[in-house]
């Protein structure tokens, strides 16, 4: 399943990068996520709760950056099995920071999202209502923090 997003931030390019290139605020800004361990400079370890009509599902798995500084793109490919026999998910996204001024960026994020399990029998429709809302919070989060730190 390919999710494309965008949007726009009133902060600083490079803050929006730093913050977008720092797992563990990633991971505070989105909901059932946590950083469980930093294995070397770009991979971790961690997990994400998931909430599907009436299914929860918890996977613990990997994530690893791939970071392109002066083109501020990041590439994450987050790898996770799900407790319980729930399957699992993986996913490749592609994030990029553009300055629109001092003081405005935009982010676009593209990612491929593949779900096995019983998530996957909810259907497209389903995981992506979920999928949009996870990254509503997120980037609301993302701005309190920034657009008013």
């Amino acid at each position: 399943m390919k999710i494309e997003e965008r949007f726009t931030i009133n902060a600083p390019a490079d803050a929006v990068w730093a913050f977008l290139i720092d797992p563990e605020r990633v991971a505070a800004a989105l909901p059932g996520a946590e950083i469980i361990e930093k294995v070397d400079d770009t991979t971790f370890k961690g997990g994400m709760a998931v909430r599907v009509g009436p299914i929860s599902a918890n996977y613990r798995g990997t994530l690893s950056f791939e970071l392109d500084e002066p083109a501020k793109t990041a590439v994450v490919v987050a790898k996770g099995q799900g407790m319980a026999g729930m399957g699992s998910a993986h996913m490749q996204m592609t994030s990029k920071v553009r300055s629109l001024g001092d003081t405005e960026t935009e982010v676009t994020v593209d990612a491929d999202v593949t779900i096995s399990g019983v998530l996957a029998q909810f259907g497209r429709g389903m995981i992506e209502q979920v999928s949009k809302k996870m990254f509503q919070e997120f980037t609301a989060a993302m701005k309190l923090e920034l657009e008013t730190g």
